[in-house]
């Protein structure tokens, strides 16, 4: 008799024990990127601008992101050079459209790579504002020219490698919040000179100043990027 209340009581003990084992394993399945599965839309905010991205949750393991980031801002200011005054500006232009592939090695963080269509383009120009004294000779500021530096990169599709930071939030959990950080290799920059008046001669690719200043920002080569986005799940 009591050999047959052991058993039963091991059988019972048993049956509860496998049950709650199999709400646990429920509960952490519940709890995984994959029950966040879908199309994704939201906005980011990085160090290449503001934007909009689309985002395809495959699984545990990939996201796929696509999307477009701007950023422009103009800046005046009075610049000198050998006793000329110049009136001067700085526009600074970046952003580009991505594609990428997010990979989860663990429940929130991943590794990203893919491809930006570089939109980098800084801009520097002036025109002299006060004549040239040369001795006895007064050269108008018309007569003195002007000057515009361009950059661009040396990559029009730019390689991007990064490290993000992936939460669900909200009571339904359909919010998503990115931090990632990264950059992209876009090669040696490039640059454009124009001159005119007596400062042609700058331009002028016999006297070497576009190479001598490519040489100097050959070392900018990669654009660091910091990047915060939200997303709402569409489906």
């Amino acid at each position: 008799m009591k050999h047959r209340i052991l058993v039963t009581a091991f059988l019972f003990f048993s049956l509860i024990s496998a049950e709650m084992q199999g709400q646990e394993i429920q509960t952490i399945a519940d709890e995984t990127p994959q029950t966040h599965s879908g199309l994704y839309i939201g906005a980011q905010a990085t160090t290449n601008g503001l934007g909009f991205n689309l985002n395809y949750i495959a699984g545990y393991r990939l996201t796929l992101k696509t999307g477009v980031e701007s950023l422009k801002y103009n800046f005046n200011f009075p610049y000198e050079e050998n006793d000329i005054n110049y009136d001067a500006s700085f526009q600074y232009k970046t952003g580009g459209i991505f594609l990428l592939a997010d990979y989860f090695y663990a429940k929130s963080l991943y590794l990203s790579g893919g491809v930006v269509m570089n939109n980098f383009q800084p801009k520097f120009e002036g025109v002299a504002a006060s004549e040239m004294t040369y001795g006895d000779i007064t050269i108008p500021a018309s007569k003195v020219g002007d000057f515009r530096f361009e950059v661009e990169p040396e990559l029009k599709f730019s390689p991007y490698v990064a490290a993000g930071f992936r939460k669900f939030f909200g009571k339904t959990k359909m919010v998503s919040w990115n931090f990632e950080t990264g950059l992209y290799y876009m090669g040696p920059p490039k640059l454009n000179i124009q001159t005119t008046g007596l400062l042609a001669p700058t331009s002028d690719p016999a006297h070497g100043h576009q190479q001598y200043l490519e040489n100097q920002f050959s070392v900018y080569k990669y654009y660091p990027v910091v990047k915060f986005a939200l997303g709402i799940r569409l489906i």
